[in-house]
This record gives C-alpha cells, sequence and structure tokens, in this order.
C-alpha cells in the first residue's frame, strides 16, 4: 500500500500534464524519458527511478490520442466541399436556435473519396425532422476543421470539441436514413424528454427534473441557466455522484433485506456480496441513462473500487480511491482532461475529503453546514476560471438547495424514472412532485438573486492567476496557528497584479476574434473606447460570449466610450450587452433597435469633424460628411476613425467601401496611418490599390470568421496588399491581434493562437 499512493499519482500526472502543452511531441519521443528511467534503474538499482515511469507512460498515451484524433480532422482539402458520408446518429439531437438539428454523427466512409474518417461529426441538419437515435444515414455534408474564436478569456469552443471527441463540424441534408429497431439507451433518452414535453409543457422546471435525471439539458430555459449561475448552484445541473452513490446504497441495501429473507442463503455465500453487485449493477445503469458524462463516470469508478475493498475486506485511504477513479476515467479517454467537469467533478471530491477529515471531530450537522460553506468558498478559483462569475450568495444558496435537490427533487425523479415502464401514471405523479419542489427552490433561488450584488462577473488572469487564486485559498483554510495561512495575501495580490496595460504613452490596439464581424478595443493609458460589438445570432451574442470576457481578462472594468461605426447586425450584435456587462460613458455612431432599454446612455452620432483628445492621441472622425446623405450606402455611411500621436496612426473605417474611400481620399489627402483595420472585413468592393498606396500601413488586420460564406478577405484585395509589401493578419487565423503602437511609429503586435500556447489550435 505505500507503493500505491506514488503509483498513482505519477500516472495521474502523466494524463493531467495535456493541456499545458503548447505543441505534442511525437509518440516515440514522449516514451524515451520512461526507458531512461527503467535503464537508470537497471543500472543504478534505485527503486525511485521506478516511480516516474507510470507517469511517463500514460503522458506518451495522452499524447497518442491527441496526436490520433489532430490527424483525424477532415483534411483542408476537403473543407467546405459537398461530401456523401455513411454513418450513425449518436447522442440526442437537440433543436437550435436556426430551426433545425444539432447533433452528432459518427461516420464510417465518405464515398468517392480515400479519406477514412474518425471520430464524430457534430452537424446542423436543416432539412428535416429529427433524426432518431442509432439511425443508419446517408448525409449530404459540408465540413470545416473544428474551430472557435480565440481570445483572452471566454470559452475555448476548440477544446471542448476535442475533449468530445468531435473531428469535424458542419451542415448535412438528409439523403436517407433507416431507424435500427433494436434498444437504444439514446432513443429511450429522447422518448423520456418527447414525454417531458407532452405532459408537463406549462412547467418551466419540467426541464430542470429531467437534467437533474437523464443529463438531458435540451429543456432547461436560459433564464434557468442564469438564474443557476447567479446563485452559484449551476453545478446541480450535472448528474452528480451523491445522486448516483444514492441509488447505488438504496439498491444495495433492498437487496441485502431480500437476501436475508431466503432461508439458509447466508451460510452459502456472504450476503454483502449479491448485494454490492446488485447497487454497482443499478449505479451502472443509471449511468448509461444519465449519459455517461465524466461526473457518472467518476462516481461508478470509485464506488466499483470501494465495492471490490468491501468485497475482499479491505481497506483503502480515501485518496487513494479518488486517485484510482481519475486514472480510470483518463486511461478510457485522456482527453476528458480538457472537460471542466472533469476539473470541477474530481475537485470538488477532494476537497470535499480534505475538508472532511478536518472537520470530523464536529457534531453532523455542524459538520454538513460547515463543508457546504468551505466547499462553496474553495471551489471559488475553479468557479470563477470556468465561468467567469463569482458569487457571494452562493454559500447560503447552496445550503438551501443541495438538500433540497438531493434528498427530495432527485428522488421523487428518480422514483418516476424506474415506475415509468410500469406504472406510467405513478411515475407521472412522482414526476409532478419533483416539478412543484423545483418550482418552490426556483422561487426561493430568485429571491437570492434579487440581492444587491447576488454575482459579479469576474476573469483570472491567465492560468498562472487561477494557480494562485488556488494557492490564496488553500492557505485561508489552513488552521489559525498555521503560517501557511499568512501566506493568503500575497499569493492574492497577484491575482489584482497581473494584468499587462500598455506602455506609458502608447496605444494598444486589439482585434477581437468575433468571428464574421468587428469588435476593436483601443486602450491609452486609463482610456478605453471600443470600436463595434461583433455579431448577433438569435440569444447569443459577440458582447456576452467574447468582448465582456476578453475585457475583463485584460483587466478591463469600464469603458469610456463605445464608438458603434453603423447599423449592421455583425457590428452592433453584441452593443446591449456590452452596455448591460460594465459601466460605459457614451455611446457615439449608431443606434441599433436592440438598445431601446438603455435609453438613460448618453449618445451622439458621429460625423467628420469630431475630435477628442486621450492620453496625447488625437481621436478624430473622417467620415461620414452629413448624417443622411441621398444616394450612400449604409456602410458608406459607417463612421471612419482615425487616432494619431506624433508619427503613429491607426485607422479604423468600418465596412467602407471603394466609393467611400474615393469620396475620403478627395477630402483628405495623404491620410496616413501605421495600422489599418480592412474596411468590410477585407470585401473585394474595399480597400483599394489607391486607399492602399495613400494609407501605406505597416501591417494591416482583417476580422473575419473562419471559411466565411463570403470569402472574407478576398483574394483580390489580399493580392494588392502583397504587391504594396503590407503584411495581412486574419483573426481566422491569427486569433485576438494585439498590437502596441508607439508615438514614433513603431508597431509590435502579436496573434493570441500563436502567444497563448494551445497545441490543438
Amino acid at each position: 500500500m505505500c507503493v500505491m499512493g506514488p503509483v498513482i499519482t505519477s500516472a495521474v500526472s502523466g494524463l493531467l500534464v495535456l493541456p499545458l502543452l503548447p505543441l505534442l511531441p511525437p509518440f516515440w519521443w514522449s516514451l524515451l524519458p520512461a526507458c531512461c528511467c527503467l535503464l537508470a534503474r537497471w543500472r543504478w538499482q534505485r527503486t525511485w527511478l521506478v516511480y516516474p515511469v507510470p507517469g511517463l507512460c500514460s503522458f506518451a498515451l495522452a499524447v497518442a490520442m491527441a496526436g490520433q484524433m489532430l490527424a483525424a480532422e477532415v483534411p483542408t482539402s476537403l473543407e467546405k466541399t459537398v461530401l456523401v458520408a455513411e454513418g450513425f446518429i449518436t447522442g440526442l439531437p437537440e433543436p437550435n436556435r436556426f430551426g433545425s438539428w444539432q447533433l452528432r454523427f459518427r461516420p464510417a466512409k465518405v464515398q468517392g473519396s480515400d479519406w477514412r474518417p474518425q471520430g464524430l461529426w457534430q452537424l446542423s441538419l436543416r432539412d428535416a425532422g429529427m433524426p432518431l437515435p442509432g439511425s443508419l444515414c446517408e448525409l449530404s455534408v459540408r465540413l470545416k476543421r473544428p474551430h472557435g474564436n480565440a481570445n483572452p478569456g471566454g470559452f475555448d469552443y476548440e477544446a471542448w470539441l476535442l475533449s468530445e471527441g468531435v473531428t469535424a463540424t458542419g451542415s448535412a441534408k438528409t439523403v436517407r436514413c433507416k431507424a435500427d429497431k433494436g434498444f437504444s439507451l439514446d432513443r429511450y433518452r429522447l422518448s423520456l424528454r418527447q414525454h417531458f414535453q407532452q405532459k408537463f409543457s406549462v412547467h418551466p422546471e419540467a426541464g430542470v427534473v429531467l437534467a437533474l435525471i437523464t443529463g438531458d439539458r435540451a429543456l432547461v430555459s436560459r433564464d434557468d441557466w442564469e438564474r443557476y449561475a447567479a446563485t452559484g448552484v449551476i453545478h446541480l445541473m450535472a448528474i452528480s455522484g451523491m445522486h448516483i452513490t444514492l441509488l447505488a446504497v438504496v439498491a444495495a441495501w433492498l437487496s441485502w433485506r431480500a437476501l436475508r429473507l431466503v432461508p439458509g442463503l447466508g451460510l452459502l455465500v456472504p450476503l454483502h456480496k449479491p448485494a454490492l453487485l446488485m447497487g454497482l449493477g443499478v449505479a451502472l445503469a443509471y449511468s448509461l441513462v444519465a449519459g455517461f458524462s465524466v461526473p457518472t463516470q467518476r462516481t461508478l469508478v470509485m464506488l466499483a473500487v470501494v465495492g471490490l475493498a468491501q468485497w475482499w475486506q479491505r481497506r483503502l485511504p480515501a485518496l487513494h480511491v479518488l486517485g484510482l477513479a481519475m486514472f480510470a476515467v483518463l486511461l478510457w479517454w485522456p482527453l476528458a482532461v480538457h472537460a471542466a467537469g472533469f476539473w470541477l467533478s474530481f475537485g470538488a471530491v477532494a476537497l470535499l475529503m480534505l475538508v472532511g477529515q478536518a472537520q470530523a471531530h464536529l457534531p453532523a450537522w455542524h459538520q454538513g453546514v460547515r463543508l457546504q460553506l468551505s466547499l462553496s468558498l474553495l471551489l471559488l478559483p475553479a468557479t470563477v476560471w470556468f465561468f467567469e462569475r463569482a458569487s457571494w450568495v452562493s454559500p447560503f444558496a447552496n445550503l438551501l438547495a443541495v438538500p433540497v435537490v438531493t434528498f427530495l427533487v432527485v428522488p421523487f425523479g428518480l422514483l418516476g424514472l424506474l415506475l415509468w415502464a410500469v406504472l406510467p401514471g405513478v411515475a407521472d405523479m412522482a414526476w409532478l412532485m419533483a416539478i412543484r419542489l423545483m418550482s418552490v427552490l426556483d422561487a426561493l433561488l430568485d429571491q437570492f438573486q434579487s440581492w444587491p450584488g447576488a454575482s459579479i462577473d469576474w476573469s483570472l488572469p491567465g492560468r498562472s492567476g487561477f494557480v494562485w487564486a488556488l494557492l490564496a485559498t488553500l492557505c485561508l483554510f489552513q488552521p489559525v496557528q498555521s503560517r501557511l495561512k499568512w501566506l493568503t495575501p500575497f499569493f492574492l495580490l497577484p491575482v489584482f497584479f497581473m494584468y499587462r496595460p500598455p506602455f506609458p504613452g502608447a496605444l494598444r490596439v486589439t482585434v477581437l476574434d468575433v468571428g464574421q464581424g468587428l469588435a476593436v478595443l483601443l486602450e491609452t493609458g486609463n482610456y478605453r473606447l471600443l470600436y463595434d460589438t461583433g455579431a448577433a445570432f438569435g440569444e447569443l451574442d459577440a458582447g456576452r460570449s467574447v468582448i465582456l470576457p476578453a475585457l475583463r481578462q485584460q483587466g478591463v472594468r469600464s469603458l469610456n466610450r463605445l464608438l458603434l461605426s453603423h447599423d449592421d447586425l455583425d457590428h452592433t450584435g453584441g452593443a446591449a450587452s456590452v452596455l448591460a456587462g460594465m459601466p460605459v460613458g457614451d455611446v457615439l455612431g449608431a443606434w441599433p433597435e436592440s438598445l431601446a432599454g438603455h435609453r438613460g446612455v448618453q449618445h451622439e452620432s458621429c460625423i467628420a469633424g469630431q475630435e477628442w483628445q486621450a492620453e496625447g492621441w488625437t481621436f478624430a472622425i473622417l467620415s461620414p460628411r452629413i448624417l443622411l446623405e441621398h444616394g450612400v450606402s449604409d456602410n458608406n455611411r459607417s463612421c471612419v476613425l482615425r487616432v494619431s500621436k506624433g508619427h503613429a496612426a491607426v485607422l479604423l473605417p468600418g465596412d467602407l467601401e471603394i466609393p467611400g474611400e474615393y469620396a475620403l481620399l478627395d477630402e483628405k489627402a495623404g491620410i496616413k496611418a501605421d495600422v489599418l483595420i480592412l474596411g468590410h472585413h477585407g470585401a473585394r468592393q474595399a480597400t483599394s490599390a489607391l486607399w492602399l498606396a495613400s494609407i501605406s500601413p505597416q501591417i494591416a488586420i482583417a476580422s473575419a470568421g473562419y471559411l466565411n460564406q463570403f470569402g472574407h478577405p478576398a483574394s483580390a484585395v489580399q493580392e494588392r496588399l502583397a504587391e504594396a509589401g503590407i503584411p495581412l493578419l486574419n483573426t481566422a487565423d491569427d486569433g485576438a491581434v494585439t498590437l502596441d503602437v508607439r508615438a514614433t511609429g513603431e508597431v509590435s503586435w502579436q496573434g493570441y493562437r500563436g502567444h497563448a500556447g494551445r497545441y490543438w489550435w
């Protein structure tokens, strides 16, 4: 047993380092250190030289799996081409905001191609009804490699796709499908969803109950997500270990009680052994019904390890059980290490074990309250890191929500699940009771949410900021007599002072990666201006998903001015979220309908001649000349902003096209700029050769979506830039682009994809 701890630690550590790699080493090179350790052990006969070997071997395994998944991504030569693929529908199709179905497809072959697809495809199916899980389908698809926006802060979509085993995304049309006649767990889960939709459609909480018992979150509303995030109970939306453990314990106890009624059976076999098997079997069945997510896998493995120890009448330290569970989960799927659920699930259990040991001497009720409060605070760094939100009401909301959900809502929900096949009427009554209990809980959580400052949006400055915050939190919970407790403020200080401000007197320009849209942050000294806010698609917009997280990550808590170049959705889509998410001094330029609820914000239309100063930099509006010029397109009425100081200048033309460029050059000859944001995302109707010759920038940046349908930046524009010797950066390829511009005209730049160091990018 004394060797077990180091071996488990070594094996798990080798798998956990995978997300930290900027590049993947070749598989055989990753095995080399393990071979060296074994040779050294043979040569010098030192036992400790064996301990790193499990970790080095597990690291090589993780590298091999990650390399295999990246190699399985759709070849660039086949992107956006029409392919006909055969394969199976897996998982539960979900309706999306565009009226189509989002589904997972496991391809078997692609017709007319030598490419042998692997992994899963995430597809949007637009032309058919809901496909049944397990169906063998022939689909006409257009694929892209997994790609997401790359910015400081925000959700890493590509890492999530990797953790899910997705090797391509795209759109699809059905050629033909043949439903599988056999039993399918996914079809069973889908029938549950349809039953809830039909039977409990008038109850908004029905979707939450369905998510709690099956892990299917398709019916959970956005308001519900916001309520649980604001009150810090969003973790309840995952199938927790408590639910599975409770069900397994009840099943084992009932089995034991039933077996005791069989005369003489206890003389033939210890009754606890078949009871353990029954409990594990029920836990496995429920885990499969719940989608077999990482938290369910972790609980199932831990129950299996504890069950085996009970079977053989052995005792295992709790942390060894957790380590074995972590190793088993990652051995099954090493890329689960990229999922937030993996870290939150195992992290919460580890903290419970550590805190629980320290409070074992307390009464049970006191211990439960202390555990819940401690866990809420200890998980704060992870919550902020993954969800970019902190809730001070979370400890109190959890004290109410956790017991209600665990001991009332979930048991009624599981009772309905067990009875649905044999007594559907009784099952509906149990589910209705769970729904009503959830309704009462939601009403109480609404009261918590209404408290002043119940939650704040907050972002940690990168991975190192998360590490410092975690160390500070762990030190805070040390005993009063421990010297480590007094290190808390020293570990906490870097969290607030790691933001890198612009050079004194310089202008920092950050062209955010908002896909097919535009959002540019200009910073100098204490002055912050945001030029445009990206696009909006239904309930999603760039302001909420990209801009606010990126600004908070860079230490920006307020904006002096928001400038909206013109009223196109790809430029103003995130404006309402930005105004709701942080203080803004005033708005200059367009005023879209989405801002109708922000009438209290000072607004002014932009017109040529407007000018203001900040930290020695001059911000000047060059166009439009008049607000509503007859015969001028909306694009050519864009607010053209030039920011200059000394010998340096930056030009942001919005969606200005060639006619607008010519008109501006006729009025203001000799417009110069060191940094040029390409007009209209690099469309061929903009960025003329005359425009480039007049401006003569050191660098040009295109803000465009990956493989966008418009072909931006156009090949003609790229040729003009190449002929003029002007380097081009594209947010689709480089991610967010940060430029530091000094008054001398010196410009330095970097793309976030190249700087952040993610092997999957």
